[in-house]
């Protein structure tokens, strides 16, 4: 999950951390392969046992390293949403993993693209729809992320995707999009056509209720 999924896509990039999302039933083989490694768990969060999917995040260390072990699925504190682990895991991929310090020797499983994007999208900062515009050339199943999105009609669900929708529209988004992936100006035509075409693709996989609509063009 994460940047290192992203970078198994083909965009190198620097991540704090290491985020791994696992069933409830693998639970208990992680937290002991996790300790037989030398981490050390600081942290741990539950999500109300009043909700549908059940979702506990543990936060992992060793020395630099920082590992978030999601156990159930991904959940988003401030809509409430929850993107359930048999979702995310159906169907991984096994890539090349390549980092900015170099190549991993061996290929590592991935979360599938459908489920990278959702969570970036669930996610809507800056930098998360940076790393989606960096893959945008990999085919994904948008109509598929926006059924699972439709699922959540919440307010709060519906406030987080329209802020995503906003944010994907803002200058600021598209000119340090283009400089983190070393693109080129903002002002030439072939850019601007390829962040007008991303910004569709983020359009057709939120639900309607959730997108900011207008131009889909970059606002200059």
């Amino acid at each position: 999950m994460g940047g290192y999924a992203v970078a198994a896509y083909g965009v190198p990039r620097y991540s704090v951390d290491v985020d791994i999302v696992v069933p409830t039933s693998a639970r208990e083989q992680w937290i002991s392969w996790l300790r037989t490694h030398g981490l050390t768990r600081k942290q741990a969060y539950r999500s109300p046992a009043t909700e549908i999917h059940h979702v506990e995040v543990q936060r992992w260390q060793h020395g630099y390293v920082t590992l978030d072990l999601m156990v159930g699925g991904v959940r988003d504190r401030d809509s409430r949403v929850t993107i359930p682990d048999e979702w995310l895991l159906r169907s991984p991929r096994s890539v090349q993993l390549n980092l900015l310090s170099g190549s991993l020797a061996s290929p590592v499983v991935v979360v599938r693209l459908e489920g990278l994007w959702a969570t970036k999208l669930l996610a809507g900062r800056p930098h998360d729809i940076s790393d989606l515009f960096g893959i945008m050339s990999q085919e994904v199943d948008l109509d598929e992320i926006r059924k699972l999105f439709e699922g959540f009609s919440g307010e709060l669900a519906l406030r987080k995707f329209r802020r995503t929708s906003n944010n994907v529209r803002d200058r600021q988004t598209y000119v340090d999009s283009l400089s983190r992936l070393l693109r080129g100006s903002p002002e030439d035509p072939k850019n601007l056509a390829r962040w007008k075409h991303f910004v569709k693709m983020v359009s057709d996989a939120l639900p309607s209720a959730g997108r900011e609509h207008g131009s889909s063009a970059p606002k200059i």
